[in-house]
Formats: C-alpha cells, structure tokens, sequence
C-alpha cells in the first residue's frame, strides 16, 4: 500500500464550458452509461499536482427561480443564493464514478486501465486487474488532498461508510472476496474470504453487508445479507441469477437485478431470513433481452449510495432511457424524460441532471411531470449530482463533471440570503 498525503489546490474555473458542452456530454452517456464496450488502455500514472492558483474561495450567484410542488409556475426559493466552490481534477481510468462515503468528505478513484468487462462483472474468466490500482481523496477547504493509493490488482467496490470503502479482489483460483480499506490506507479487512466468487457487495446502513455469491463453477448467483451476526440467503437455485443489490434507506429490503434465461427483473424482499426472503419476495419484469451487462449500465448512474432514497431503488431504464424508481409497494415510476442522474440535497429538495444542466426541484410530487425548464439552475453545464452534507450550515450538492481521462469536483451550497436593512 502507498501512502502519499497531497493537497490539489483550485482550478482556476471549474469546468471548462466548451469542452463540457461538446465532450462530457458524449462521455456522460457513453462512459457512464453504456461504456461496458470499450477498448482496453494501458495504465497512466497519477497527473502531476497542479499548480496554485488564484480562484477566490467560492463564487456567489443569484437563483433562478423553483417551482413548487403541485403549483406549476409558482415560485419559492427567493431567499436563496448559491456558492460554488470548485474542489479540482482528479485521474480516474475514463469509465468510473467516483465512490463517496456518506457525507461527501472522502471519496475513491479507480485509476490506470479499466478492469474487463469480465472482471467488472464477476465472470468465469475474471483477472485480477493489474493495470488499475485504487486512489483515495479528502475533500477540504483546500480542495483536494490525495490521501494515497492502494497496490494493483482489485477493483472498486459499489459502497462505502464513514471509515472506508469496499473493493473486491479476483484471486488466481478462479475465488473472488471482498474487503474493505480505511479512507487513509491501510492493508484490506477482507470481510468475505472463501472459495466462492463473491461480489457486487454493498452496506447498509446499520453496517448490514449485502453480495451476491457463487460456486466457482456455476454460472448464477445467489443474494447474501450478513446482518447481527446472522446470515440469510435468497438462493439462485442455478436458475435465476441475483446481482447488484441495493439496501433501501432504512434496510428493510433489499432489492437487486435478477436474471432467468435473457429476462431481466428488478426483485425486492425482506432479508431478515431465508424465509423471509423467500416469502416476502417480489419481482417486476423489466426486459426480455437483458443480461449482466445491461443491469451494469442501468446501475452505474446512480451506483449504490445515491440508487437508494427513501423505500424507492433509483436507475437507470434501459427501454424509457431515463431514470425510473421503484419499490414494491408503490411499483414503477419512471423521472421526467432523459434525466440521466439523480442527488438527494435535503427532505424536500432534489437534484437533477436533464438537457444537459443540473436543476434543483423542490418536491417529489412533481417527479414525473418535472420538464428541464422548471426548477434552479445549479450548473449550467453537464455534471453529476450527488448527495452531500450541511456545509457552512447550509444544504450542498456535490457536483462530479467525468471528462476524458478523470473527473471534476465541485460542490454547490444553497445559501439563505439575508434581507437588506429597512426591508
């Protein structure tokens, strides 16, 4: 394990308009969502730190108005300004998200080559991806400080928690485990070691751990939950295969990808017990031609920390080419057209990425009928919302722009402006 602490200071703005307009669009779509067909590089080097520069701590604009809930052309919002303060550049290997703890402060990058599809997916015919290594960042008034890097070999798990994060290891025998590394480095707590392919793991919020499992020469898996020293299991039989699952924002279930025969469900159950599991199960069908490639792409907007809000799974629909969320109760219900990411900023407000901005909407009661042209510009250009934390005591918004060979970071503070004397 490296271990290097590093302080990337302010660009000098933070995003480039014209290379955003014409290029992080393209890699948005295609990188993020359907970048599974790629061409292999060779590993790059960590850029060099970049130069000081002159930026001013935060850049304060006024709002454009919000529309409230149930009240189209209403207006609330009109005590609110907004500050952005751009964090910086970091390498990534062109393809993956970055993955934040909870409340924003740390994140990780997968760096050098992209793993194979292969790999990616937890394949018979994975390889330990020897051309990519692990980068861990902190987020602070400085900007970026690169806490270190992790050796070769594993690929970046799915969730994190306020210690570390999770990432998964392909061994030589065909076995794959998971463990997880502090936010400051550190040697792996392998938290599943066995003979058995083990991936797609994710927490939940009371540290439940979530994956999905296999036989090393079996082809589907089953969904694992480890919760209070218990484990339950919801078994594939060798029929359907469970994979990518995510835990709703209080863990009461736990839903993921199922795949029977070229069919592609979302399923939801209780994983209390094996029982439970089995009893309480539900599952919608999504598609007739899908497989674990197309699940990756449906998942990858969103990943797992931000897929989650409230009792509703968020992803991406491969048919309606738009967000949808879903939960067993209240079923599909698919975003606007063409929003392709979602970020939770408090109870009552959300982010979204359409047409090529980012937009604050201030319920979701509005969701499906939201257009691009209601709702406060947050950024005027192409970028990833995701959740954060109360910052300056104020409601933030992280802002994640994937250009070509890394990511640019900033965050978005919604400020209460103060009323002017004799008012």
């Amino acid at each position: 394990m490296t271990h290097r602490s590093q302080t990337l200071s302010h660009p000098s703005r933070f995003f480039a308009a014209g290379a955003l307009r014409t290029g992080v669009h393209v890699v948005v779509m295609t990188a993020v969502l359907f970048g599974c067909t790629r061409s292999q590089r060779p590993a790059q080097p960590l850029a060099p730190v970049k130069p000081p520069s002159t930026m001013a701590k935060g850049e304060r604009v006024s709002d454009n108005p919000v529309r409230a809930p149930g009240a189209p052309g209403a207006v609330v919002g009109s005590a609110l300004s907004l500050d952005l303060r751009p964090l910086g550049f970091v390498p990534t290997d062109g393809f993956t998200l970055p993955l934040f703890s909870p409340d924003g402060r740390y994140f990780a990058v997968q760096v050098g080559a992209v793993p194979e599809l292969s790999t990616l997916l937890a394949r018979n015919g994975q390889r330990a991806p020897k051309a990519s290594r692990i980068a861990m960042y902190r987020a602070d008034d400085r900007g970026l400080v690169r806490l270190g890097e992790t050796e070769s070999g594993f690929v970046l798990g799915r969730s994190s928690d306020a210690s570390g994060f999770l990432i998964e290891s392909p061994r030589s025998d065909g076995a794959r485990w998971i463990g997880r590394i502090n936010w400051d480095g550190g040697e792996p707590e392998w938290l599943v070691q066995d003979s058995r392919v083990n991936a797609f793991g994710i927490f939940g919020p009371a540290g439940e751990l979530a994956y999905s499992s296999r036989e090393k020469q079996d082809r589907t898996f089953d969904l694992v939950v480890r919760r209070e020293g218990t484990t339950s299991k919801l078994l594939g039989d060798g029929v359907r295969s469970y994979i990518l699952p995510v835990f709703t924002a209080d863990a009461r279930r736990v839903c993921a990808i199922s795949l029977r025969d070229g069919m592609l469900e979302l399923a939801s159950a209780d994983p209390t017990s094996d029982d439970s599991f089995r009893q309480s199960l539900v599952r919608l069908v999504l598609s007739d031609r899908g497989n674990d490639e197309t699940a990756l792409k449906m998942l990858a907007p969103q990943g797992a920390r931000d897929g989650a809000d409230g009792a509703d799974w968020i992803f991406f629909h491969p048919t309606l080419n738009t967000l949808a969320r879903w939960n067993d109760v209240d079923g599909l219900r698919p975003f606007a057209s063409s929003v392709l990411a979602f970020g939770r900023v408090d109870a009552r407000r959300y982010a979204l990425l359409q047409a090529g901005k980012v937009r604050m909407h201030a319920s979701d009661d509005a969701l499906a009928a939201a257009s691009s042209e209601h709702g406060t510009v947050l950024l005027d250009s192409v970028a990833v919302p995701r959740a954060s934390r109360i910052i300056d005591g104020a409601p933030s918004v992280l802002l994640v722009a994937p250009e070509r060979e890394g990511a640019r970071l900033g965050v978005r503070l919604l400020l209460a402006r103060l009323p002017q004397l004799g008012s």
